[in-house]
């Protein structure tokens, strides 16, 4: 038997010896600092065996079962389920703590400096060199958005984040998040190594549906990346593509619309005549969505679908421009996403003026202000 084997068996051991002191000291109501202590230390020096975080896990809830099972036998608490339930909940909430501060919080200062000078495009050399933590020539940059009603429980949901990325990827994976998300760098040794299943898994891991755009670059490209993946992913935001896996080749037209430019004001100066009946604005974006049958548009409406086929043809009289007719239904889903970007431009000049205007009057001297 190896040496490691040895050590990993002995490091178990002393995981389930840990596991029944506290689950006594709960049993009992005792004060249970000591045994959190010795149960953090057996479990680290477990990690320290090199096991990996999936199997670390099945073991883990094994010793836990076991513990618990030795303990109530021992208590005759056979019969009281309530007494084992608390006890269940409370050694679980308990190695989830332990858990947490180990695989996630452990590296997580080292792992966010060294992702945020890649994201700033300085040399990551020195911190990976001190941290131990390789740097890839090439990643996924991953924008990542999480539901705005995930925000209360903002901590748990970036815990099971973490874990799952940290079992994904181990610490090749470098994620900056916070309560709206973040950026992901994801290691890939080309562009055809995206990680398509990453937001489902995240998802499930995270229970809330989280959104993510990618872009794939080397490591010096990597800033540059970073901004055009958080574009990518305001852009799918505001249209509604939410809960999905986004590149550039799936918002190449919201994209290239969105840019500044006279095509832009053109195709956007077509919904003009819609500007005065938000009826009518309201029914043509649920209409361009493509995955909303005639019958689902007019029960959210809560309209007739002979209604809805009467909005609709106006809307082609008021712009000239069939909604029923594949071209038409292009044209329009053109004009409608560089609406929205040019109205999100003017909104953010104005804002910026108005801050100017404030930090003007802020600034101006109050003599001078006294002899207008």
């Amino acid at each position: 038997m190896s040496t490691k084997a040895v050590s990993a068996s002995s490091a178990e051991r002393a995981v389930s010896g840990a596991f029944c002191e506290l689950i006594e000291s709960l049993r009992c109501g005792h004060g249970i600092s000591a045994a959190v202590r010795r149960l953090e230390a057996a479990v680290t020096g477990w990690a320290a065996t090199g096991v990996t975080l999936r199997a670390f896990n099945a073991e883990l809830q094994a010793c836990l079962t076991e513990a618990i099972r030795t303990v109530v036998r021992s208590a005759a608490l056979t019969g009281d389920a309530e007494s084992v339930v608390e006890i269940v909940i409370s050694a679980t909430a308990l190695v989830a703590d332990v858990h947490h501060r180990i695989w996630c919080d452990g590296r997580l200062g080292e792992i966010q400096s060294l992702a945020a000078a890649l994201l700033s495009g300085e040399s990551p050399l020195r911190l990976s060199r001190e941290s131990g933590i390789a740097v890839a020539e090439s990643y996924w940059v991953v924008a990542l958005s999480v539901p705005p009603g995930a925000a209360p429980a903002a901590e748990p949901v970036l815990r099971r984040i973490r874990i799952e990325l940290t079992e994904r990827y181990g610490d090749r994976v470098l994620p900056r998040l916070s309560a709206a998300g973040g950026t992901i760098l994801v290691p890939a040794a080309d562009a055809e190594d995206a990680p398509a299943s990453l937001v489902s898994e995240l998802s499930a891991a995270a229970q809330v549906p989280v959104t993510a755009a990618g872009v794939w670059a080397t490591r010096d490209d990597i800033p540059a990346a970073a901004r055009q993946a958080h574009e990518l992913l305001e852009l799918a935001l505001v249209f509604g593509r939410t809960g999905r896996w986004h590149t550039f080749v799936d918002l190449a037209l919201e994209y290239q619309l969105t840019r500044p430019g006279s095509s832009r004001e053109h195709l956007a100066a077509l919904l003009d005549p819609l500007v005065s009946h938000a009826h009518l604005d309201e029914t043509l974006r649920l209409h361009l969505r493509g995955d909303l049958s005639r019958r689902r548009i007019s029960q959210m409406l809560n309209i007739h679908t002979n209604t809805l086929d009467y909005r609709l043809k106006r809307i082609g009289r008021l712009t000239g421009v069939d909604p029923f007719s594949p071209d038409g239904q292009w044209y329009l889903r053109a004009a409608l996403v560089a609406r929205t970007a040019l109205s999100k431009s003017i909104a953010a000049q104005q804002r910026s003026e108005s801050a100017g205007d404030h930090s003007e009057r802020a600034t101006t001297p109050r003599s001078v202000v006294s002899r207008r």
